[in-house]
């Protein structure tokens, strides 16, 4: 690929097309999987969901962001940093293995044994390309993230859609997901062309370690708490609840999946390029949360009022519950973008020790906005993310208005903006079909609400939006 498509715009699109095309191949197989498996069986698999995201997360360690941030990262930084993830992606797997057990006594669900150990296998997989991701990253080479990603998903999801038709139940999604994380590796090794050349180094494990330790405790920490919902609801509702409200928020997090992959794989290696300019920073920073904000926004928002056309469509009639469940989740991921650019922010200037001191206000108030919602059963608990989401975004403006000089009230702006715009024209758009074909009332909201929520942005002249219309419109005309 030309370096040309190394930059930051092509690389946003690339990221955004990464994400997108991942979830169009997720609704397809998602909706045979749907209507082939029962929300009990979902609900069971989501039992699993805590115990993988908790074990992938102390198996990257904030490395990866460590490698992507040093400008000048050496070869013995990534084959220390490679070492260490799969040392501890197999004592990761280990402990799963034998706490299976353990697990399946917590919630009485004999299932987990072998479900916990099979789906485990993807936390060492994972392990063995997180270096290989993170050299892509820096070069802002989401292209080839793109089609690995996709070569990965499509495959997997077939033969989970095949074992599903043949009974196979659970099993079906616990081997989607490691089959998916074996392509993955197999193709990063062979197309990322890198291989551990030195041998492990104490120095470079300490930098790394020093940077990534505090962001690992903070990362440890929040996904505890973004995984909390399927322990409560697992251990104190029934299974099939579980399952409404996981493939709900599985919906849901497809659009935080969007932001916090452009974050991931270009805002950051972007912004670590300006960390010696306070100035540059906060120009492209606000850039960056401004486009952002301009994308998350309308999709949400048109989500989030054809949702209940989608679940049925995609899912039939006996999933019409999470409709709920969903509607309130996908609207509180509009609020992710700023919270998660100003925690980037703090690794691109190394401040991940403010990271993990944010953690601790923030879990304090969640502990009790989850004690609140569980009152009123599985839709409370919805309700509690939403306001968790708003809450943590709320303090994670305090380290970008103290480092960068960007105000509160210029963030929330930056923020809002959009949604004031979005929501209402989605509101409206979707008022206006609503028949009994559900496909034909989200084809015909979308294919409305996308072109009037552009043409206001041109009428009111926003000059993010002007742009990046003229960048698109530089690109055809060249061809």
């Amino acid at each position: 690929m030309s370096n040309k498509a190394n930059t930051p715009f092509w690389a946003t699109i690339w990221s955004l097309l990464e994400r997108l095309s991942s979830q169009i191949v997720s609704f397809f197989i998602g909706i045979v999987l749907a209507r082939l498996l029962s929300p009990t069986e979902y609900g069971i698999v989501g039992l699993t969901t805590i115990f993988i995201s908790l074990s992938n997360t102390f198996v990257d360690a904030g490395f990866a962001n460590g490698l992507i941030r040093k400008i000048d990262r050496s070869e013995k930084d990534l084959s220390t940093a490679f070492y260490f993830n799969v040392v501890i992606g197999l004592f990761a797997y280990a402990i799963l293995w034998f706490c299976s057990p353990l697990i399946a006594n917590f919630f009485d669900e004999p299932l987990l044994i072998p479900l916990v150990k099979i789906i485990g296998l993807s936390v060492f997989l994972n392990s063995l390309c997180i270096v290989q991701n993170a050299i892509l990253t820096s070069q802002l080479n989401i292209r080839l993230q793109t089609i690995i990603g996709f070569c990965g998903q499509l495959p997997a999801g077939l033969i989970a859609i095949a074992l599903a038709y043949n009974g196979w139940g659970v099993y079906a999604l616990a081997l989607q997901t490691v089959l998916a994380a074996f392509i993955k590796t197999v193709l990063l090794w062979i197309f990322a062309k890198w291989r551990p050349h030195e041998g492990f180094s104490k120095d470079s494990f300490r930098y790394l370690f020093n940077f990534g330790s505090k962001l690992l405790g903070a990362n440890l920490i929040g996904t505890v708490f973004n995984e909390i919902y399927s322990v409560i609801i697992g251990k104190f509702f029934t299974k099939s609840e579980l399952g409404l409200f996981s493939k709900a928020n599985g919906l849901s997090c497809n659009v935080n999946s969007v932001s916090s992959g452009i974050i991931q794989k270009v805002a950051l290696p972007v912004l670590a390029k300006y960390q010696n300019s306070i100035s540059d920073l906060r120009d492209h920073f606000r850039e960056v949360m401004r486009l952002l904000s301009m994308i998350i926004s309308p999709l949400t928002a048109i989500l989030c009022f054809t949702g209940r056309d989608i679940i049925i469509f995609l899912w039939t009639d006996k999933w019409l519950p999470a409709v709920i469940f969903f509607q309130v989740l996908v609207a509180g991921t509009m609020w992710n973008p700023i919270g998660q650019l100003s925690l980037s922010l703090l690794q691109v200037v190394n401040r991940t020790g403010l990271i993990l001191k944010l953690e601790f206000p923030k879990k304090s108030i969640y502990v009790v906005i989850i004690a609140i919602g569980f009152q009123y059963g599985v839709i409370g608990i919805a309700v509690a993310h939403f306001f968790i989401n708003l809450v943590g975004s709320a303090i994670n403006l305090y380290p970008t208005k103290k480092i960068l000089q960007y105000s509160y009230m210029l963030q929330i702006l930056d923020l809002v903006k959009y949604m004031i715009i979005a929501y209402p024209i989605a509101w409206a758009v979707t008022r206006i079909f609503q028949t009994d074909i559900h496909l034909l009332n989200i084809i015909l909201s979308t294919a409305v609400y996308v072109p009037a929520y552009c043409l206001v942005l041109y009428l009111i002249r926003d000059a993010i939006a002007l742009k990046y219309f003229n960048k698109i419109l530089a690109k055809f005309k060249k061809k």
